[in-house]
């Protein structure tokens, strides 16, 4: 089933329309990265997940029984990683809405200055760089089951030579010279493929989190002169209103 986008949710657009009112566009502009980020996220995540499927059927079909063992083991620990992933992101996700919705109800009681530290204790820049190491994790994960799938590949490369000039050699024919192994045959070079594509979506993913956690790591500091801004103005307006009474 389909999750509604998250960009969607009454608790986000709500945040926004808060944020726009209140002139925190820096504010607005850094939720919406985390959201357009999460949403892109869910789809290569989805997709991944797919074609992980598919790769299960076309394993399914391999008739040496050691060899299926292995590939199924290795696209099995690919959907794991693939589900860890979607199941960090839906968590990001859950505690964005979360939060989104605290920091609207926190406004409406308390004002603009609690707004713009409950967008601060939304901690953007570090939900961002828990994505970016999870990420990074995986990709690793990928390209080392791209690795052994490509020793797979040469073993049995290696053994088919052997055993074809082993007949040949029966039958009073000369050896063959080994031949290269082709890159995009076979059910095992397919799989190879699709650990190498996931593992530079990954790579990929990891980037852009890194970027994103960077520029709202700096972008903080408008939230700090925010608050220092506010604290003055706050203060004035408690003298005049002290000034007020003592005139009564």
């Amino acid at each position: 089933m389909e999750t509604a986008k998250l960009s969607i949710q009454p608790q986000i657009i709500d945040l926004y329309a808060v944020l726009e009112q209140n002139g925190l566009f820096k504010q607005k502009e850094e939720v919406k990265s985390l959201v357009g980020y999460i949403e892109g996220m869910e789809e290569k995540l989805g997709q991944m997940m797919g074609e992980i499927q598919d790769m299960h059927t076309q394993v399914s079909r391999l008739h040496d029984q050691t060899l299926h063992a292995k590939c199924s083991q290795l696209v099995v620990k690919a959907g794991d990683k693939i589900q860890q992933a979607k199941t960090m992101v839906s968590v990001t996700k859950g505690k964005l809405m979360d939060s989104a919705g605290n920091a609207v109800k926190t406004f409406k009681e308390k004002g603009r200055s609690a707004l713009v530290q409950a967008v601060e204790a939304m901690r953007i820049p570090a939900a961002l760089s828990r994505l970016k190491n999870g990420f990074s994790h995986t990709a690793e994960a990928m390209r080392q089951s791209a690795g052994r799938l490509d020793t797979m590949r040469e073993e049995l490369h290696e053994m088919g030579g052997h055993m074809k000039n082993a007949g040949r050699t029966l039958a009073g024919k000369e050896a063959l010279e080994a031949q290269k192994l082709e890159a995009d045959k076979g059910a095992l070079a397919r799989l190879r493929g699709l650990f190498t594509s996931c593992g530079k979506t990954f790579a990929q993913m990891e980037r852009g989190a890194g970027r994103l956690a960077e520029k709202a790591g700096g972008e903080k500091s408008s939230v700090k002169t925010e608050l220092r801004g506010l604290k003055p103005a706050q203060a004035g307006q408690r003298r005049q209103a002290a000034k007020k009474e003592q005139a009564r």
